[in-house]
């Protein structure tokens, strides 16, 4: 990677606090750890970003009214909660969608990015490479999640794996298909009515930012497809959301 000289000025205590780093090791030079430092740290940064994935025959359902607020509504009081600033809605071009985001008062960014043709969820994310750096949320837009994502987020942020997955435990896996867990390392999923286990998939994702070096045109699906593969490589850890769950296609 091409590098670049640049002059920079910083305070006489925080110079000793980065030269402390320095080892004769991995770290040989003030300017390595330097750029060691802020690597770690633009990895570690705040979670800014999610993205929702919505099927475009699935729209209509953002516009459902859940307790006096529609979902579309739920799912933007969420992500601000939890401090994201930017959304990223991929779905297939369709006026209903802005529609139902200018019924709603928000502070989030939102852009939309449109598929000509709905290919698989796992494509979708892919139109994403260039546009996010850093850690990000992914979650399915038919489905209300309403939990504590901080405390998912301060999990994840203290391993190196690539994925954590929102778990939930489900009185009727075999209408979902199930995870079996190793601990909580996320090692097989189950097809539905082939599982005795009651631990399901609650749609909600962080990924980091290498996700999309796994992303190419043989990769579809994100849960048939790049999702058994990261369980493979044992990337993905499983976490319990322990919140509010509605997947709303089964409501309405």
């Amino acid at each position: 990677m091409k590098k670049e000289k640049i002059a920079i000025s910083l305070d006489s205590n925080l110079l000793q606090v980065i030269d402390s780093y320095v080892d004769n090791d991995f770290i040989r030079s003030r300017s390595q750890a330097i750029e060691s430092l802020l690597n770690e740290s633009i990895k570690n940064r705040p979670l800014l970003d999610a993205v929702m994935l919505i099927h475009e025959n699935s729209l209509d359902l953002l516009n459902k009214n859940l307790n006096g607020l529609i979902l579309m509504q739920h799912h933007l009081n969420f992500l601000e909660k939890n401090g994201v600033k930017k959304l990223y809605l991929i779905t297939k071009e369709n006026p209903k969608i802005k529609e139902i985001i200018s019924k709603i008062n928000h502070k989030i960014l939102i852009e939309l990015v449109y598929e000509k043709e709905h290919k698989g969820n796992a494509l979708a994310l892919s139109k994403l490479k260039e546009k996010i750096k850093g850690n990000f949320l992914v979650f399915n837009g038919d489905t209300l999640n309403n939990f504590n994502l901080k405390n998912m987020l301060n999990e994840f942020l203290k391993n190196n794996k690539i994925m954590y997955m929102g778990l939930i435990n489900s009185s009727s896996p075999s209408k979902y298909g199930s995870v079996v867990l190793d601990g909580n390392l996320v090692i097989n999923f189950k097809e539905k009515k082939k599982t005795n286990s009651y631990i399901i998939n609650a749609g909600v994702y962080l990924f980091r930012e290498e996700i999309f070096s796994y992303l190419n045109q043989d990769i579809k699906s994100l849960e048939k497809d790049l999702f058994p593969i990261l369980a493979k490589n044992h990337e993905i850890i499983g976490f319990f959301t322990f919140g509010e769950y509605l997947h709303l296609p089964e409501s309405f």
